[in-house]
């Protein structure tokens, strides 16, 4: 009987519950890391993917100007790496990412 880790479980549940409609967007979101490393991961998040547009949520215009000078980079490194085509990148200032808190 094989075991299944409980990242690829929630990673099937993620694709499943997002249905054919936001599976492109699900599977860029679930690889932002890699693509574009620990650091500007964490400044910076996919917002939405629409036609081959990827919509990127970014801290400040710091971190906007870092990601804009690695635009290309990461277009070729995504496609590389998943075989799927992203045509652009638009870079937004977003709040970051909010994390989960325990209510008191």
């Amino acid at each position: 009987m094989a075991f299944n880790s409980i990242i690829e479980l929630s990673h099937d549940l993620v694709y499943r519950l997002g249905g054919d409609k936001y599976q492109g967007f699900i599977h860029v979101y679930l690889c932002w890391k890699r693509v574009v490393g620990d650091l500007l991961s964490s400044r910076s998040h996919p917002i939405k993917l629409e036609n081959h547009i990827l919509y990127v949520g970014v801290q400040n215009n710091t971190w906007m100007q870092e990601l804009l000078l690695l635009k290309q980079d990461i277009i070729s490194k995504y496609k590389t790496l998943h075989q799927e085509e992203i045509a652009e990148i638009i870079f937004l200032i977003s709040s970051p990412k909010r994390k989960c808190t325990k209510r008191k």
